[in-house]
């Protein structure tokens, strides 16, 4: 019989065994002299590493001491953001690290009521965590570093976003600081022309120490607030006077103060913080909010008016309860479900800080209050308010201008309409309003209900309006929203 070829059949096991007593019989045959010198070796690694990082910090001292020039931005500064944010869109990099905390979603950002009651799982907000970046721009080199001492304290902060909490410290090669300072407003132009469609409302932080950006609303048009034509051209050309360069120049050569303040009064929901918004939009300003009755002291105040810049709108919210009288409020309010809000703020101090020696000039100041007759005749005199503005109940006019700018074509609602039954529907809403005796905002909860359906909007109206009559405005929409859910 002719030979058959065997097939040589190896085991893993046994192949991976036979390796196993390669190698240890290699071990074997080492001198331990020679085994003793590699675990040596490999114990200088870590010291010669330190020593390494050692001097790799003192030579960077020294280049840092003799061939960079560089600029320190604190953080929380409106000029760290920029810097910041402009790294992270222009210089992106595949970054490996990161901090990852909850993400607090605040109240306004809510859809709806219902979907704030329930227990939700917060999402995760993930931000990239660096030290150090260099890069060139415009034919310089430029190093930011990040320090690490201040980023604990950022992430203390819950309304912190990750962009510009931290101190930044950016260096060019050169003896000067010119070139940093053009990057600088480069970063702050491109923030800029991101910015130009929003209003960035500034609050005290939560320690009451600093400023900090509170939220960035889109910018709400003047024809979104419902007051009277007149009364409103009146105020936005006030406004544009008062900003004019020209202005400020009539103002300084005849040594006159260069401020000018508002006073808005109304009921609840007539949409005082509305137009205080839509004015800054309008004139691309900031909005400094200060809530009287949080403010501790006169010092305080002074403190947080010292570090307002000069063009802005200072929003001074619940203006009569300066100088309330801590004692007289609780006696009036034990008979009431709540308190009244009480400021410990003096009258004396907040006119000080409003034109006194201590307060600056090119600044807009709205006050907003609901109780007018309670105001101190010395806070509203000319030249602390030049212009008072009633935001009443809504006319009818004004709720024709609501239903036609709530069903605009534009808008594509599931329910389009030719222009001349939109009109005649608006016409039809409006003549079921009585003239003032519902707020904007009674009016605007309505649409709430109906966005999709100017007819029904149209058509239901005057049941509502009959129910709001009978069992009282102030509660109404809470018993319209019962009856739309069932």
């Amino acid at each position: 019989m002719a030979n058959q070829p065997h097939h040589l059949i190896i085991d893993p096991w046994s192949q991976g065994l036979s390796v196993m007593r390669d190698v240890l019989s290699r071990w074997s045959r080492l001198d331990i002299t020679q085994v003793g010198s590699a675990i040596a070796i490999v114990g200088t690694i870590p010291t010669a590493v330190r020593l390494l990082g050692r001097v790799w910090r003192e030579a960077y001292h020294w280049v840092r001491l003799c061939f960079l020039a560089e600029v320190t931005i604190p953080g929380g500064d409106p000029l760290n953001r920029s810097v910041v944010k402009w790294l992270l869109d222009k210089r992106p990099r595949h970054h490996r690290s990161f901090t990852g905390r909850t993400q607090v979603q605040h109240a306004r950002s809510t859809p709806d009521l219902g979907a704030a009651l329930k227990k939700t799982r917060h999402q995760a907000q993930y931000c990239p965590h660096w030290h150090s970046r260099w890069f060139f721009q415009q034919g310089d080199f430029f190093i930011v570093n990040r320090s690490a001492d201040s980023f604990s304290a950022a992430l203390s902060d819950p309304s912190y976003d990750g962009i510009g909490g931290e101190e930044l410290t950016i260096s060019c090669l050169g003896w000067s600081a010119a070139p940093v300072m053009r990057f600088i407003e480069t970063c702050r132009a491109y923030t800029d022309r991101q910015a130009q469609f929003f209003v960035i409302i500034y609050a005290r932080d939560r320690y009451g120490l600093a400023w900090k950006p509170k939220t960035r609303t889109p910018i709400r048009h003047l024809d979104t607030v419902h007051l009277d034509k007149d009364v409103k051209d009146s105020l936005i050309s006030d406004v544009r006077n008062y900003l004019d360069p020209k202005t400020q120049k009539r103002y300084q050569s005849r040594s006159m103060p260069y401020r000018r303040g508002y006073l808005f009064y109304g009921p609840p929901g007539t949409g005082k913080s509305s137009l205080s918004v839509a004015i800054a939009g309008e004139f691309g300003l900031d909005i400094y909010e200060v809530k009287i009755p949080t403010i501790a002291t006169d010092a305080d105040l002074e403190h947080m008016f010292q570090e307002i810049p000069p063009r802005c709108v200072v929003l001074l919210e619940d203006i009569d309860a300066v100088g309330v009288d801590c004692a007289a409020s609780d006696k009036s309010s034990s008979s009431q479900d709540g308190k009244e809000p009480i400021s410990n703020c003096t009258m004396s101090g907040l006119l000080n800080v409003l034109d006194g020696v201590s307060s600056q000039e090119g600044r807009i100041v709205i006050m907003t209050t609901n109780r007018p007759e309670q105001l101190n005749s010395a806070l509203v005199r000319p030249g602390r308010v030049d212009m008072k503005v009633l935001l009443g109940n809504i006319s009818q006019a004004s709720s024709l201008e609501m239903f036609l700018r709530m069903f605009s074509p534009e808008l594509g609602i599931a329910q389009p309409l030719d222009s001349e039954e939109l009109l005649a529907l608006a016409a039809q809403f409006a003549r079921q309003i009585p003239e003032d005796t519902f707020t904007p905002s009674f009016l605007q909860g309505f649409f709430q209900l109906h966005l999709d359906c100017p007819r029904e909007a149209a058509a239901s109206i005057g049941p509502r309006v009959q129910k709001a009559l009978a069992h009282g405005i102030e509660g109404d929409f809470e018993m319209v929203n019962r009856n739309k859910n069932g």
